[in-house]
């Protein structure tokens, strides 16, 4: 029991000294709203930086990580610029955007992965080192950096708000439901730990905290995001995919061998461990917004 507490103790202090930073970044207009910017290059690198190393098999084959993290601060900026670039009339500067330009950044990139391969590195292991540097930039960096298209959208910074809590509530409530009535073992052999009521305990208070975050927002800001089925809906989705995303780098992890992606964080591990259920659904819940309609 002592170290369940000391483990929550750290958790419950490093979220104390970044949660307010994290949140000023993600809330903040101002310096035409490069803290967003800044917030999503910092995280998403780190995260990547972290991917990089747990897939590193030495001679068997490793990732480029000089050139995958220029390619990601590069993805950030590009998505910078197109969310914002008619806001703060720079538009200019990245001409007309559309998918292109993100798949230009990524077919540049895999071609030069290419040639270091053929010109730096031994064959062997050639094919792991590519996939795992190009993989790592689509799956962490592409995905994260949705945050800067979400905070641009009309009420973005509310949206980012409500996601934020669904995925820190619903991560809460599995962790201390699986704690203190955690029985029946999910005998998943990704996490052998997770227990179904640990589950169920996410997907209730996942529920429950877009209800309850909406409604807030509806009474003091007069912010009406969703309807009740909606938000109810919308808790159950973001419940079940960010477990996926916290499953995926479970997995990741597990036949790299790992525990935790770093320690950078007190407490929670990596900023991956931290942030691995955003990953999977930032640009998930990016979609469905547009799909709704909201500009």
């Amino acid at each position: 029991m002592s170290i369940l507490s000391s483990t929550t103790f750290k958790r419950i202090l490093s979220a104390l000294v970044a949660l307010p930073i994290y949140l000023y970044l993600i809330i903040t207009d101002s310096f035409m709203s490069l803290p967003i910017l800044l917030c999503s290059s910092v995280i998403s690198l780190i995260c990547l930086y972290e991917f990089y190393l747990v897939t590193d098999k030495e001679d068997n084959g490793k990732a480029f990580i000089e050139v995958g993290l220029f390619a990601g601060l590069l993805v950030n900026v590009v998505m910078y610029f197109f969310a914002f670039g008619k806001i703060y009339g720079f538009g200019r500067y990245i001409g007309i955007y559309d998918a292109r330009v993100i798949m230009s950044i990524i077919l540049v990139f895999l071609v030069l992965v290419l040639i270091l391969q053929i010109f730096k590195r031994p064959i062997k292991g050639g094919v792991y080192s590519i996939s795992v540097t190009v993989f790592g930039l689509i799956y962490i960096v592409l995905s994260f950096s949705h945050i800067i298209l979400i905070k641009a959208m009309a009420n973005g910074i509310y949206y980012l708000i409500l996601l934020n809590v669904v995925i820190m509530i619903n991560d809460i409530g599995a962790y201390f439901g699986g704690v203190f009535f955690g029985k029946h073992k999910i005998n998943s052999p990704i996490s052998p730990n997770k227990s179904w009521e640990g589950y169920f305990s996410g997907l209730f208070f996942s529920i429950f905290s877009v209800i309850i975050t909406n409604q807030a927002f509806i009474s003091f800001y007069s912010r009406d995001l969703f309807t009740i089925v909606e938000a109810a809906i919308l808790g159950i989705i973001i419940s079940i995919f960010g477990n996926f995303g916290d499953l995926i780098e479970s997995a990741i992890k597990r036949d790299c061998f790992t525990k935790d992606s770093g320690s950078i964080i007190p407490g929670h591990g990596g900023m991956w461990d931290v942030f691995d259920a955003m990953i999977f659904t930032l640009p998930l819940f990016y979609y469905f917004l547009v799909l709704i309609g909201v500009p």
